[in-house]
Order: C-alpha cells, then sequence, then structure tokens
C-alpha cells in the first residue's frame, strides 16, 4: 500500500513538473507601413506566449507612446493577427 502511494505521489509530482515546463514560441509581424519583425516568447502554452508577444507588439509599434484611436486601433490589428 506504501509503494503505491509513493508511485502515485512520485507520478503526479512528474506530471506537474512537466506541465509547467515553458518553451519558446515565435510571432512574425507583417504591416505595409512597418517593417516586419517577429518576437519569440517563452511561456507554458501558446496562448500566453501570444498575450505576451501582443503586449511587446504593440510597444514596440506605439515606442511606448500614446498613438492617437485611429493608429492605435490599426496597431492593436497588426498586434492581434500575427503571420504564424
Amino acid at each position: 500500500m506504501k509503494t503505491i502511494l509513493a508511485v502515485l505521489m512520485l507520478f503526479s509530482a512528474s506530471t506537474a513538473l512537466s506541465a509547467s515546463k515553458t518553451q519558446n514560441f515565435s510571432f512574425q509581424y507583417k504591416a505595409k507601413q512597418y517593417k516586419s519583425f517577429t518576437i519569440v516568447r517563452a511561456a507554458s502554452n501558446k496562448e500566453e506566449a501570444f498575450r505576451l508577444a501582443a503586449k511587446d507588439c504593440f510597444k514596440h509599434l506605439t515606442n511606448n507612446k500614446y498613438p492617437g484611436e485611429e493608429k492605435g486601433l490599426e496597431i492593436i490589428d497588426i498586434c492581434a493577427n500575427p503571420k504564424i
């Protein structure tokens, strides 16, 4: 009984560790008026990497300055639709 319990504990610990591993995801952004660029983000899943890369994309294209509403919406559209 103790052996089975120990094996189950080790199995669950190894599963939890493998689930939290990070990997690199690459996102390429292209737009007519901007040079194309690639952002590589490390995350545990693609959705989180996409969210982080979209924020980096917006910062990259706005230089951390308010771009105005129209241009800001255009940049959001670019960053929300990478060329995968």
